[in-house]
């Protein structure tokens, strides 16, 4: 067995359990109202220093039938305070579009604190999140807060461009004080070139307070320079 032939095994099984690990629980959920939904991302990202950089990326996000649900533009900054901690920021200005009343525009800020460390090929992360948002018709100001908290890995697969990742995220409203999604996710990067990355990746979003549960397809394209 050549080298290749080998990388393709690896990660042909590497895929294979993302799959069980993420479409396993289904039968828990069978009686569950679902929905399909596709998110596209394209992310420009520059490195100012070794440790700052920034980015910007505007995002659609499809409902079923390829309606367009909302869609946004982001900015951020990212800081490495040190090899295993970053810290990092963004803005966003977000339109829903909604089909029976009026559009709504909203404004959210976000802050991360995102701690790394590499175990052999694997890359642990864990990401606190602090979200809050702010309606523009609304005179209440901020007063969606909510901590998320993220717990990824991925695997750097040897001779390999592709990079499959795992990972799964608590949404903790802070005003009712309680966890009210859980976000699973699994994807597969492939690295282009050294500038250009493409991601395809499949999110599954489970609401604690209601029958339902969103799949959510997503491709991301960045250039990082």
């Amino acid at each position: 067995m050549n080298m290749k032939q080998h990388s393709f095994i690896r990660l042909a099984s590497t895929l294979a359990c993302l799959v069980v690990l993420i479409v396993g629980p289904s039968s828990v959920w069978a009686q569950e109202e679902t929905e399909w939904n596709t998110w596209t991302t394209f992310e420009v990202k520059k490195d100012i220093t070794d440790r700052l950089s920034a980015y910007l990326a505007p995002q659609i996000r499809f409902a079923e039938q390829f309606e367009v649900d909302e869609y946004f533009i982001q900015a951020g900054v990212e800081y490495d305070l040190f090899d295993f901690l970053e810290v990092g920021g963004n803005y966003r200005y977000l339109i829903n579009e909604r089909a029976t009343k009026s559009t709504e525009y909203f404004h959210r800020v976000a802050l991360d604190l995102v701690g790394k460390h590499d175990i052999d090929r694997f890359g642990l992360q864990l990401r606190t999140r602090y979200t809050n948002y702010d309606e523009l018709d609304n005179d209440e100001g901020f007063n969606d807060a909510t901590m998320r908290y993220r717990l990824k890995t991925d695997y750097d697969l040897p001779n390999s461009k592709f990079k499959p990742a795992v990972g799964a995220e608590l949404f903790h409203e802070l005003q009712d004080k309680e966890i009210n999604k859980i976000r699973y996710m699994a994807e597969l990067s492939y690295k282009i070139n050294k500038v250009h990355d493409i991601t395809i990746g499949y999110l599954l979003h489970d609401y604690m307070n209601e029958y339902r549960r969103a799949n959510i397809l997503t491709l991301e394209y960045q250039i990082d320079f």
